[in-house]
């Protein structure tokens, strides 16, 4: 996002290329993307191909500077001139991170108060995109709440290509020495074969794993590649007048176009990065003819050169003024007045930090040319970080410590309806779940299965897990299904710890037993896998939600297919614990609680989830045990929020692992009443 110079030199004679000079016209090229950036995230929630030119042309400058350098014979300096560069980059992104921080602190609802500290950490150390990568496979840590920093991930895979180029960079350094060719033929052969790979890994990867891909710092080194080839190719490149304005026109409009054309957030990088890439190598050589008609005259014009100069900025402030206006105004859209505002508030700002954070720091001791003064910023940045993100963490988690501690007593849970003895807590204690501990509130065992329930289907990698104590239990059962089984495990795992067994998770989130739902994508594949894996190991029992609530205006009901699948497992001998579907809300119900101070305000009728009486009990057959836990999720027929001092459900559809695992003494008493 930053541009590298080492001259400011006007081109006087027109025809003649000259790749060193100071080229104004690739400042309005910076400028026309981040505005593309900037208006395609405001009005119309897509992604335009604008980083993808940012991170083109941020590789186009730093090796101009090397092959500068190494063209008039002076020192690479690469390890030096990386360090520049993060002194230019690190300041000015500290000073977003804490801003943005404040503004969580103030405004942001709690909930999302871990996820921003996740992201500020990776944001930091330029791993942002590996987090967004890892979440953009995790079916639990999809969420509708957008967060203010999942824009640095382009930022992250930025540093780690310049880190990398660093190496590349040297290594062309040590070919010119040894086999005394031109720098330009060794930086030819380095990035050629990375941009021939990388392309190459990029169609690839996109093709099998997009959702990763966008997100893969391998599968978009081509695209800096392609701008340090760019600098190789500048001075062999000779457009007539007419054929550079033609050229330079053409990628304009390409460049416009593509987000409109393409869906570039859900089909990039692969080939069809190859559209942005393109269209502004296009302007870039068009404009490296001094005379052109081409639109190298406008992209140099005083307005674009002003937006250029701010280009970094305004990248790094644009997407959480924009995420903290729909948070604070609960919206998902701007309109015209909201966008120009927010547009204009983004540019006041960005000029902000320039003039007072990377200006200054730019020139504070430009001169020396030691070491110690980039490492000196670099390091107080981060400092300037870290203290305060620690700070924060470590007040939050003691608390969530001090409540944990108090748990048994403070927040009973269903407990308080299922025994006498047990009454409501105080009104002023503290609820769990903290909305900070959301995320933990999924009830997951954490031991992969092995031995004798080890899988031997790879699709079921990730999806099947066991107790630790399941290989030597005295019986053991597989709980199978979606994320409402996995939720409802928290009720089982106590009865199974206090009886011995062993319990296995096969669980993929979107993936129910029904066995004619279409669920997410490969749940048919999975669920074959998954029944093999059952009929295989033989477990004591198999535990399975067979119904699925609906908050909207469709009954409760029978998961379609699901007598297919009891119709296996019973064939296979093996007894079958059949669960009720918890309800589902048309809103976020821990939302809700943390929303509001009268959490009654967040109950709901049982009627408008569950049917009155439970669709699953026209199932009879001797190997099937029904439990129904609907009287201790929703007591007298009202969906509680919060019961027992404990937040009954996480989001609209799932229980608190806390309260299933309150559950448990209900659940026992069902499994008890059936034998």
């Amino acid at each position: 996002m930053t541009s590298t110079r080492d001259t400011a030199i006007d081109r006087s004679v027109t025809g003649v290329p000259d790749r060193w000079a100071y080229r104004a016209d690739i400042d309005g090229l910076r400028a026309v993307a981040i505005l593309l950036v900037v208006t395609y995230h405001i009005w119309f929630g897509r992604v335009s191909g604008g980083v993808d030119v940012f991170l083109m042309l941020s590789a186009f400058f730093l090796t101009r500077s090397f092959l500068q350098r190494m063209s008039a014979g002076r020192p690479a300096h690469t390890g030096r001139r990386l360090l520049a560069t993060f002194r230019r980059l690190v300041p000015t992104a500290a000073v977003t991170l804490l801003l943005v921080l404040l503004v969580v602190r103030i405004v942001y609802p709690s909930t999302m108060w871990k996820t921003v500290w996740e992201q500020t950490w990776a944001s930091l150390l330029y791993l942002q995109n590996w987090l967004l990568a890892a979440d953009a496979v995790d079916y639990y840590a999809r969420t509708e709440a957008l967060s203010p920093l999942q824009h640095f991930w382009s930022l992250s895979v930025q540093g780690q290509a310049f880190v990398l180029w660093a190496g590349l960079l040297a290594l062309c350094a040590l070919i010119v020495r040894k086999t005394r060719r031109s720098p330009d033929w060794a930086v030819g052969l380095v990035f050629g074969t990375v941009f021939a790979a990388s392309l190459t890994y990029s169609i690839v990867r996109t093709a099998s794993a997009q959702q990763i891909a966008y997100f893969d710092t391998g599968a978009r080194l081509w695209e800096f590649a392609a701008g340090s080839l760019l600098v190789v190719l500048l001075p062999h490149v000779r457009l007539g007048r007419a054929s550079s304005a033609i050229l330079g026109w053409a990628g304009v409009v390409a460049l416009i176009l593509c987000g409109i054309v393409l869906d570039v957030q859900g089909g990039f990088p692969g080939y069809l990065a190859l559209w942005p890439i393109l269209s502004a190598a296009a302007i870039v050589l068009a404009g490296n003819r001094a005379d052109t008609i081409g639109p190298a005259r406008v992209l140099a014009s005083r307005p674009l050169r002003f937006v250029g100069r701010d280009a970094y900025a305004l990248y790094l402030v644009h997407w959480p003024i924009l995420v903290t206006w729909m948070v604070v105004l609960e919206r998902t859209a701007v309109g015209l007045v909201g966008g120009l505002f927010l547009v204009v508030l983004s540019m006041v700002l960005a000029r902000v930090l320039t003039l007072l954070v990377d200006q200054p720091l730019r020139a504070w001791r430009r001169g020396r040319s030691d070491i110690l003064v980039p490492l000196a910023v670099v390091t107080a940045s981060v400092i300037a970080v870290t203290a305060p993100v620690l700070a924060w963490q470590g007040l939050t988690e003691r608390k969530a410590e001090v409540v944990a501690e108090q748990a048994v007593v403070a927040n009973p849970g269903a407990r308080v309806l299922i025994d006498d003895n047990i009454v409501e807590p105080a009104g002023d204690i503290q609820t769990i779940p903290l909305p900070t501990e959301l995320d933990s509130e999924w009830v997951q065992l954490e031991r992969e299965c092995a031995g004798r329930f080890g899988i031997d289907d790879d699709i079921l990698a990730g999806s099947c897990f066991q107790t630790p104590d399941a290989t030597r239990a005295s019986q053991v059962i597989v709980v199978i299904g979606d994320s409402h089984a996995q939720q409802m495990t928290g009720a089982l795992l106590p009865v199974a710890e206090q009886n011995g067994w062993g319990v296995i998770t096969l669980i993929r989130g979107g993936c129910a037993m029904g066995l004619a739902e279409a669920g997410g994508d490969g749940c048919v594949d999975w669920r074959e896998a998954a029944i093999s894996h059952v009929e295989r190991i033989s477990p004591d029992a198999v535990m399975t939600v067979v119904t699925k609530a609906d908050p909207g205006d469709d009954d409760e009901q029978l998961r379609p297919g699901i007598e297919e699948f009891i119709d296996r497992i019973d064939a296979a001998g093996i007894p079958i614990v059949a669960v009720r579907d918890n309800p589902r809300f048309d809103y976020d119900m821990f939302g809700c609680i943390v929303d509001t101070d009268d959490a009654e305000q967040c109950a709901a009728p049982r009627s408008g989830s569950l049917s009155d009486a439970n669709p699953a009990l026209v199932l009879q057959r001797e190997s099937i045990t029904h439990v129904d836990l609907t009287e201790w999720i929703c007591p007298n027929d009202v969906c509680e929020p919060v019961v027992g001092n404990v937040a009954v459900f996480r989001d609209d559809n799932h229980l608190s692992a806390s309260y299933a695992r309150s559950l448990s003494p209900a659940f026992a008493s069902a499994l008890d009443a059936s034998r």
